[in-house]
């Protein structure tokens, strides 16, 4: 049971979804099960028991609701007719919920210059990281780039808010053409790169047909760089964090 339980958070976390195990860590009386015993807790599924009865019902309760804002905490009851719980088992249970939130998924869509350094740079995060092209001798310089048609990639990606879409393919025309193929499908960030004049046209043509979400960023990058091609990188990935972590453009220094 207990493979059985981390494969199923595994399979959770490939679908971008979270899970949460929760794990016995001290059993003291005569508690429903022992110290060891773990369980499976997701947002609508569960996998294996701690001992059922009301102490179960509150920790999975509990562990949804950590499921929900992705932190993991412990647990302690202690199992008498006095406690919160009133059960009258006569021991202690401790535990704790271990949430598991899948990484962030970064999608470049074009392996050009700023697009291969930015997948060089983003490679040392903790990102799920794809890069995806259709010029074939892009593929000697990165080995992992998924190559091919756009459309066929994307309409079969998987896209929630946990999803962040850069944009920077050899053309305004096919920039256009990505983004409509991404936008609307629930990420958590959009991001075009090109001119202010590009981007006023891009504007405009996005507005014949609906309203702009705020999860569209362009000019894509926070404006730090020199403009080449390895600053501008650092310009994107800047903005993505602040937006993932929902940062603050401060300095930290107390000295000036």
């Amino acid at each position: 049971m207990e493979l059985i339980i981390l494969k199923k958070i595994e399979e959770k976390l490939s679908q971008g979804k979270r899970g949460a195990l929760v794990t016995i860590t001290e059993a003291t009386g005569s508690t429903p099960r022992k110290s060891g015993t773990i369980m499976g807790v997701f947002k609508d599924e569960l996998i294996g028991t701690i001992g059922g009865g009301k102490i179960e019902s509150v920790i999975i309760n509990r562990a949804r609701e950590l499921l929900e804002i992705g932190k993991s905490e412990s647990f302690e009851y202690n199992l008498t007719t006095t406690d919160e719980l009133q059960m009258n088992c006569g021991g202690t249970m401790k535990g704790f919920i271990k949430v598991f939130v899948p990484f962030p998924k970064l999608l470049i869509c074009g392996a050009g210059h700023v697009g291969a350094k930015l997948f060089k740079v983003a490679k040392t995060l903790n990102f799920d990281l794809k890069i995806i092209d259709d010029r074939e001798e892009l593929k000697f310089d990165i080995p992992e780039l998924i190559l091919g048609n756009f459309k066929d990639i994307l309409t079969k990606e998987r896209i929630d808010d946990n999803t962040y879409i850069v944009i920077v393919t050899r053309g305004h025309l096919l920039d256009e053409e990505v983004l409509n193929l991404v936008k609307n499908r629930g990420a958590k960030y959009i991001g075009v790169i090109g001119s202010k004049r590009k981007i006023e046209t891009l504007k405009k043509n996005l507005e014949r047909i609906a309203p702009i979400n705020d999860n569209l960023f362009a000019p894509i990058g926070l404006n730090l760089s020199d403009g080449t091609p390895e600053e501008i990188a650092i310009d994107i990935l800047a903005e993505i964090l602040k937006v993932k972590n929902e940062g603050k453009l401060l300095h930290r220094t107390i000295f000036n």
